[in-house]
């Protein structure tokens, strides 16, 4: 028996009397067990019972599945199942165990102990029958959709069709299982949305190398749509279930992928009874949420949430969740936790901040010239997109303080809101610098153009170290007319420019000569981004044009600052 501390509230969360006195004195999460062993997977019956795994990957483990009885975890189904001696009807490498709406229990057993390489012929989807504690189905896979670094991570069940989709963290991609038939398809194998979009995740104890493709996975509560995402990546997916156990032209399933929005880093996810998709947020100990209504924000932030792993919900609509510490050292973990969340997401959103970068250099040269500044509009039309939007601004610049200002036009409406409203100028007459900001608390960060920008901001080292660690946490980085200036020399943790391979806009050169400075500034900023390995998509001169490529929000001209707020905001809320 492998021992793991269950706190008193486990054998009486389903007394609502003490639970909700015991919510109140425990806050916002409550602690239900924990362990010295790594676990990952977590799945709770009808009736209460608490199953969990302990995948192989190191040589300690003792089970790979167990049922909490009684302040023991218990070998699940006995110990035969559990003995790891090859042998049939024996777990592997269990990664994942899920209790279904019709309360069966199932586990998937990836069989690529300590990633070492897969057993083709032991990796398998077993179903229990909780009343007789027996398994009564077993799945395999076809060789043509397993290979050596396959590794078969989350799944998720339509019980009404009788189909389970997986997700392959190892090479990428989401098998359809019919559970009538037998058959196993992969529609997206290829597809850009099953692949992870680095080698790295960043925290604030270092870089996580590793190259993590399709992991959590989500099925609505009308069992209509599919969310994933892979786990080194920054972007939520979803599909019409339909397209995936229907069509067999890959052209048109992948057509049918969309894009949700910008998210934190996210192993597991699940919904709740009300429509809520909860995720993890793992470079900010978070747990996050796309509401009801379509909304995504973080519902708690709390260090104990070490990796917040797999979620599971109880017959009450309690959501659970495992902290694998993954990339935590192993001399540091300590012990593995299982949390309840106390909080729900609510109708009002929490505020949320974002950054708005500004130049410092007031010259049209290195010292004399020209006044110039930041562009008025490019800060106006944007701090208010944000702020109806129910975020909080505040100013960076590279020296802080009060920047110059260029396009003083205050027969734009917005800009003369902007000038006249107090708040506002407080706020951007006392920038921050970038020393004095703290990384976790942004969301975004949007660079403001006007011609200043291209003397001091592609050598700002501070505020580009400052966007590069919250690009690299998720945060969504946007730039407009002459801001993405401060966007070329940023290199991201794995050595790489932010806007390499990207698609990029800002100021042309046809415009700038068209304003007759192409001489005036240091360079040409459309052959900057190209420099860098931007892939420039040009507008028409003067009209408005933004591009979105992932995280990354740029814009053409004045006239686009506005669309590029609205399209972080989009990015950022799913909504």
């Amino acid at each position: 028996m492998k021992r793991l501390l269950l706190l008193p509230i486990l054998l009486i969360f389903f007394s609502c009397t003490v639970k909700e006195k015991e919510q109140k004195e425990d806050g916002v999460l409550t602690e239900i067990a924990y362990s010295d062993t790594q676990l990952t997977g977590i799945a709770i019956s009808k009736d209460g019972r608490m199953f969990v795994n302990f995948p192989t990957w190191s040589d300690n483990i003792q089970m790979s599945v167990g049922e909490v009885i009684d302040n023991e975890v218990v070998p699940y189904p006995n110990e035969k199942w559990n003995s790891h001696q090859g042998k049939k009807h024996q777990f592997v490498c269990v990664q994942s165990v899920v209790v279904d709406d019709k309360d069966r229990l199932w586990v998937l057993d990836p069989a690529n102990p300590k990633f070492e390489g897969v057993i083709e012929e032991k990796v398998r989807l077993y179903q229990f029958d909780l009343k007789s504690d027996k398994m009564v189905k077993e799945y395999s896979f076809p060789k043509e959709f397993i290979e050596k670094d396959s590794y078969l991570n989350d799944f998720r069940i339509d019980t009404d069709k009788e189909i389970v989709y997986i997700t392959d963290s190892g090479i990428g991609g989401i098998l359809v299982l019919n559970l009538k038939t037998g058959e196993v398809r992969k529609p997206l194998k290829d597809h850009f949305s099953v692949k992870a979009e680095a080698d790295y995740l960043k925290f604030p104890n270092g870089v996580w190398n590793n190259k993590v493709n399709s992991d959590g996975i989500a099925l609505s509560p009308d069992k209509s749509t599919l969310y994933y995402a892979a786990l080194v990546g920054h972007t939520l997916y979803k599909i019409p279930t339909r397209a995936l156990f229907q069509s067999d032209d890959e052209q048109v399933v992948s057509s049918m992928v969309e894009t949700v929005c910008a998210i934190r880093a996210t192993d597991g996810m699940m919904f709740d009874n009300n429509g809520n998709l909860y995720l993890g947020g793992l470079e900010r100990n978070q747990i996050c949420v796309l509401d009801n209504q379509g909304k995504y924000y973080p519902l708690v932030t709390d260090e104990k949430i070490k990796w917040a792993d797999s979620f599971a919900k109880d017959a009450e609509g309690n959501m659970y969740f495992t902290t694998s510490q993954i990339n935590t050292p192993e001399w540091d973990r300590g012990k593995f936790h299982v949390y309840r969340i106390n909080v729900k997401p609510t109708e009002q959103l929490p505020k949320r901040r974002v950054l708005i970068a500004l130049t410092n250099h007031g010259t049209l040269g290195d010292s004399t010239g020209d006044a110039t500044g930041y562009y008025l509009s490019e800060v106006a039309h944007a701090y208010y997109a944000f702020t109806n939007a129910g975020y909080y601004v505040d100013f960076v610049s590279p020296m802080g303080g009060q920047s110059p200002v260029d396009g003083y036009d205050l027969t734009d409406p917005e800009n003369k809101q902007f000038v006249e409203d107090k708040v506002a100028q407080q706020n951007i007459n006392n920038a921050l610098t970038p020393d004095q900001v703290n990384v976790i608390d942004y969301e975004a960060i949007y660079y403001a153009g006007g011609h200043g920008v291209m003397w001091d901001l592609p050598d700002a080292e501070l505020l580009s170290e400052l966007t590069s660690q919250l690009y690299d946490i998720g945060a969504v980085v946007g730039a407009v007319c002459h801001g993405p200036a401060g966007l070329v020399n940023i290199k991201l943790a794995d050595g790489s420019y932010l806007v390499d391979g990207k698609k990029v806009n800002g100021f042309t050169n046809e415009e700038e000569k068209a304003i007759n400075k192409e001489e005036i500034v240091p360079f040409l900023l459309e052959d900057k981004l190209k420099e860098r390995g931007g892939i420039f998509e040009e507008g028409p001169k003067w009209e408005s044009k933004v591009v979105v490529d992932k995280r990354l929000v740029t814009g053409q001209n004045p006239a686009s600052a506005k669309g590029v707020a609205e399209a972080m905001i989009q990015l950022l809320q799913g909504n």
